[in-house]
Order: C-alpha cells, then structure tokens, then sequence
C-alpha cells in the first residue's frame, strides 16, 4: 500500500508539470516533415520553424517590422483561432480552424495579403492554444 501512495505523490506533481509546459508552447510536425512551434505564450510568444536542431527562422526579431498577435474568426458553421508572427511583408500564422466541410491544423504563410504557404500538421490537435493565456495583443490576418 505505501509504494502506491508514494508512487502517486511522484506522478500527480509530474503531470501537473507536464501540462504547464504543453499550455506554454505548442508545435506539429508539419506534412513537409518541419516542425513549427510557439513557445512562452503566457510572456513573450516566440515562433520557431525548421527542423530538429535547425532552426531556420525564429520570430519576432529585433525588426521594428516584426510584431505578434492572435486572433479568432466565426463563420457558418465554425471559427478559428490563430497566433501570428510578422517579419516585414511576411505573416507566419500557427491556425486551427474548422468549418462546413473542413478542417485545417497547421501553418498558413502570406505575402502581403496573399497566402503563400499553407502545410498541414500531421497529428491533428498539436495547434491548440488556451486564446485568453496568449500575451499578444489581437489582430486580422493579412488576406
């Protein structure tokens, strides 16, 4: 009976932590095989994209042309939320959203107000976020 309970005092304090460390940072595995994650939601959301040990873009930067926000949308039959990252003309937008018919997990890229890039997670699920723990102020995606 003792080594249930203390087995118990082990486990409860670690899965507390472990899903205080999922609300702070979320990521997928892209259908292109890169990984884009969003970490210190609750400080200063960072965005990272690019492979295990290579990380090919990371965001916001020193730029007075990069800034992060988050945003939602309603629509017929659905809505989505989003966390976006800006670098100039570039929006990078982390986006879970579902509607009439669709469904989509992933991260959508836009040029201006054209999007460029759109890569689905694998696993769907990876890109969900508590909207109201985000510190960004909000915001519309470009298109």
């Amino acid at each position: 009976m003792m080594k249930k309970v203390i087995v118990a005092a082990i486990a409860l304090p670690l899965s507390l932590m472990i899903s205080q460390v999922s609300a702070e940072t979320i990521s997928c595995v892209l259908e292109n095989n890169k990984v884009v994650a969003a970490s210190k939601l609750s400080s200063n959301p960072v965005y990272s994209y690019g492979t295990a040990g290579n990380v090919e873009l990371s965001l916001p930067s020193s730029s007075a042309n990069s800034r992060v926000y988050k945003g939602s949308e309603m629509f017929a039959g659905g809505g989505s939320s989003y966390l976006a990252f800006t670098n100039g003309a570039y929006t990078y937008a982390l986006y879970n959203g579902m509607g009439r018919g669709w469904e989509f997990e992933g991260l959508r890229v836009y040029k201006d107000a054209e999007m460029i890039m759109e890569k689905q997670c694998k696993q769907y699920g990876s890109i969900v976020f508590d909207y109201d723990a985000v510190r960004a102020p909000e915001g519309e995606l470009p298109y």
